[in-house]
């Protein structure tokens, strides 16, 4: 059993709930009211009894195949062009049309290393969020050659490149009807390219607020743990640095005409940092690796993020280690608050036994249709859902994976 601890600001920031006649409440306030899997006696994670550490629970994660419910996740596909003359593609649920006139809050989605829409994490989310009774939008930004997207220049994404997410949260501003409440989430490194990109807009940034799950924060700092072990190195490391060779691989002929990169160096990389400092530092033109890593590591930009922003971390998580967590920083932040459990790996939180599911749901969902009804600008609203009918929901549609999920 773990239960979940809170770190945040002496005097949190004030929400004010156009909805409940323009009620002022603390961010924290707001939490404890709606979101009892992060306050209270039910902010309790039990993890599967099988998956009792971190490299289990992450393990599991890397194969589980999240058999869909009734609730299938479908995507329809937008591409966006870039100011360089590149694409990005974004896989809207459930559905790109006739968003003009819609205000439907939207959820604006971001993924970890090498991944997309597809992955489970992030569908386990959207299966609950899109479907009634709650029927929000999403849009999954897949990042330069992920999800089966293509790379037109001579340009990839890092885990500090922020100006792709700026082109398209324009882009999706343009595409749906004015004022349309946005929250964003990121998970892994899409988390750490959020808050940086927060942190940098400040009170510029079109979101009314964000979640960010499984961030590494610090970027020096996760690479010297990972190479502290030999788990480290030659699993975490090694297989991140093969995804990220898998990925690209197809794109080197293009990547390689800007001239900065030198193909056979960058497919020579045994680990992540090896592939860094022969790809990614290179690409983004900083002197060494290690600059890079320091200027990309969100925990320097966390203490200037002006929305309301909740932070998810595992103590036990391999990859983003909670030695790089900035706890000072946050606390320094009203606007941010961070939840913390002693177990969940990385990007697992996985419960129950037979069929194992995800319990990051439920405190995720509780948090973002807080938010999203703290600021629906709709005049005729959905259902207002407290806590207990969100997370009843959840089990409901959870509870029909009754099929082996791990391939």
């Amino acid at each position: 059993m773990s239960q979940v601890k809170l770190f945040h600001n002496a005097d949190p920031v004030k929400i004010t709930l156009k909805n409940t006649g323009n009620r002022t409440v603390s961010l924290t306030e707001y939490i404890a009211e709606f979101c009892p899997s992060l306050v209270g006696p039910k902010a309790v994670y039990n993890p599967t009894s099988y998956l009792f550490n971190g490299h289990l629970q992450t393990g599991y994660a890397a194969y589980y195949t999240h058999s869909p419910t009734v609730n299938a996740v479908h995507y329809e596909r937008e591409f966006v062009d870039t100011p360089d003359g590149g694409c990005i593609a974004l896989d809207w649920a459930p559905t790109k049309e006739g968003l003009e006139n819609d205000e439907t809050p939207t959820l604006v989605v971001l993924h970890g290393l090498t991944g997309g829409s597809h992955e489970s994490y992030i569908r386990c989310l959207l299966e609950v969020l899109t479907y009634p009774p709650f029927n929000y939008r999403a849009v999954v930004m897949n990042c330069r050659g992920c999800a089966n997207s293509e790379i037109k220049t001579p340009q990839m994404y890092s885990g500090g490149y922020t100006d792709d997410l700026r082109v398209v949260l324009a882009h999706i501003q343009k595409r749906l009807a004015p004022n349309t409440p946005l929250v964003g989430i990121g998970f892994s490194l899409g988390s750490n390219i959020l808050v940086k990109y927060l942190g940098e807009e400040g009170q510029k940034t079109p979101l009314k607020a964000a979640v960010s799950v499984a961030n590494p924060f610090d970027f020096r700092m996760s690479m010297d743990r990972l190479n502290e072990s030999y788990i480290g190195r030659k699993v975490y490391s090694a297989t991140m640095a093969n995804n990220l060779k898998n990925a690209f691989g197809k794109h080197l002929d293009t990547l390689a005409k800007g001239g900065k990169i030198i193909p056979e160096e960058v497919m020579a990389a045994k680990t992540i940092r090896e592939f860094d400092d022969a790809c990614t530092r290179k690409m983004f033109d900083y002197t060494t690796v290690n600059n890079y890593y320091r200027d990309a590591s969100s925990c320097r930009f966390i203490e200037h993020v002006k929305v309301p922003l909740l932070c998810l971390n595992a103590m036990d998580d391999p990859i983003a280690a909670a030695e790089c967590i900035p706890y000072d920083e946050i606390k320094t932040n009203p606007n941010v608050v961070l939840a913390t459990t002693e177990y969940g790996g990385h990007l697992g939180w996985f419960e129950h036994i037979k069929y194992p599911t995800r319990w990051m749901v439920k405190p995720l969902s509780e948090f973002i249709v807080a938010m999203f009804q703290a600021h629906d600008i709709r005049k005729v609203q959905g259902e207002h859902l407290n806590a207990e009918a969100i997370d009843d929901k959840i089990y409901d549609i959870q509870s029909q994976a009754t099929t082996p999920q791990v391939a």
